[in-house]
């Protein structure tokens, strides 16, 4: 199988902790290349411990949401304050292609390994770095989490909630897990332009820029020269027909339209709303938004759905050609046949036989395979394996690891 994963041979050394750029390694390890993950000696990633916060055991061979985002890679441990750790770590970029960090700029710095202060030593390396704010402006060295540089400060947390309504609580390292794709695809970018000019490059990605970027449409509309104000109560939706119901048995299902000016007819039938069919007011969204019939729609739609039952819209819908899809819990997404029927879950199995379904990367490939999800060890728990690649022998593994350079 390793001859047929696309990153076969690329070697990357990741200094990251938490999700996003961690995330991006486990993608890159995936699909064939070898990632060298360096924690700190003692407690290592912080992840390792955020399982408990989210009712998940953290166990040194049982830690389900530290593995979901390491799986696939050597554990190394380095104190990079060390003289013999930083050696250690300038013969790991020896051999690598890519750095993969989201340490802050002003630590790097500290240690001496910002790219401006190691690009003339290592040529061709691909210096991925991962931030909260980005690098420049006056928020650059502020700590960013998913939470507060994705959701918070692009809008979200505010805006995609009813007027009046709680903010936004989204689930743990979505915004992480969301950003990690720009991390990976910056990082093939940077590949493919050294192959072609000789030379690496530093590439820098950020959660607040990810997040201005997937809240693109409602930083435009909310523009004064456009005008829609966010959020919006329950009857002004930006469509109505690509919408949330709640159906007689407390399920809720949205219809979604494709063409409005095809499909109000159909509309008009399904819901018993012949105003839709006939009267010009309703000849499109914007007419409706302009004559101030948008609520009263809204409401229509909202009382003809509250009548039946899933079930029963469920075969309406499909019978009519239209588009829907019912609100699952994630506590449902795990047994959809769907998605397993795809390969986008697989069953692990921890200690006392625990098979937990865990979520896999969403790419695939014709010609080229992905590797296997693998339960990740402790801290430093390749650390003799790695450094011994590198050349050192095992009693000078033993005496870095005495001086406490290494783990």
């Amino acid at each position: 199988m390793e001859n047929r994963l696309p990153l076969s041979g690329i070697r990357v050394v990741e200094l990251a902790t938490v999700v996003a750029a961690p995330t991006a390694g486990r993608l890159l390890s995936d699909y064939g290349a070898k990632v060298i993950k360096i924690e700190t000696p003692g407690a290592g990633d912080l992840q390792r411990k955020q399982g408990e916060a989210h009712e998940m055991p953290i166990e040194e061979d049982n830690n389900p949401l530290f593995d979901v985002f390491n799986s696939g890679k050597e554990l190394i441990a380095l104190n990079l304050k060390s003289e013999d750790g930083k050696e250690a770590f300038w013969r790991l970029l020896d051999e690598a292609d890519v750095f993969l960090t989201n340490v802050r700029m002003q630590s790097l710095e500290k240690l001496g390994i910002a790219y401006e202060q190691i690009r003339d030593r290592f040529p061709r390396l691909v210096y991925a770095h991962f931030s909260g704010f980005g690098l420049k402006g006056e928020d650059r060295n502020r700590p960013g989490f998913d939470m507060s540089a994705f959701w918070m400060r692009c809008g979200m947390s505010a805006d995609w909630v009813l007027k009046d309504g709680f903010p936004m609580r989204a689930t743990y390292g979505f915004g992480d897990i969301a950003t990690s794709g720009y991390i990976v695809s910056g990082i093939l970018m940077g590949l493919i332009g050294r192959k072609q000019t000789g030379r690496g490059t530093f590439l820098s990605v950020s959660l607040m820029g990810a997040g201005v970027w997937h809240n693109t449409t409602h930083i435009l509309n909310t523009q004064p020269q456009y005008g829609r104000e966010l959020p919006a109560d329950r009857y002004h939706p930006w469509d109505p027909f690509s919408d949330f119901y709640q159906c007689s048995d407390g399920s809720w299902i949205a219809p979604v339209k494709k063409v409005y000016a095809k499909d109000r007819y159909t509309f008009a039938k399904i819901f018993d709303m012949p105003q839709l069919a006939e009267d010009d007011r309703y000849s499109s969204i914007n007419r409706m938004r302009q004559e101030g019939v948008l609520p009263e729609c809204v409401k229509n739609v909202a009382e003809a759905i509250s009548g039946k039952s899933r079930q029963e819209w469920e075969e309406i819908f499909t019978e009519n050609d239209v588009p829907f899809e019912v609100a699952r819990h994630s506590c449902e997404v795990y047994k959809d046949k769907q998605a397993w029927d795809n390969g986008y879950l697989e069953n692990v199995e921890y200690p006392g036989g625990v098979v937990t379904a865990v979520p896999t990367p969403p790419i695939q490939f014709s010609e080229y395979g992905r590797r296997p999800f693998t339960r990740e060890g402790t801290v430093g728990c390749d650390t003799d394996r790695v450094l011994q690649e590198l050349g050192y022998g095992a009693q000078e593994v033993e005496d870095l690891r005495r001086e406490g350079a290494v783990q």
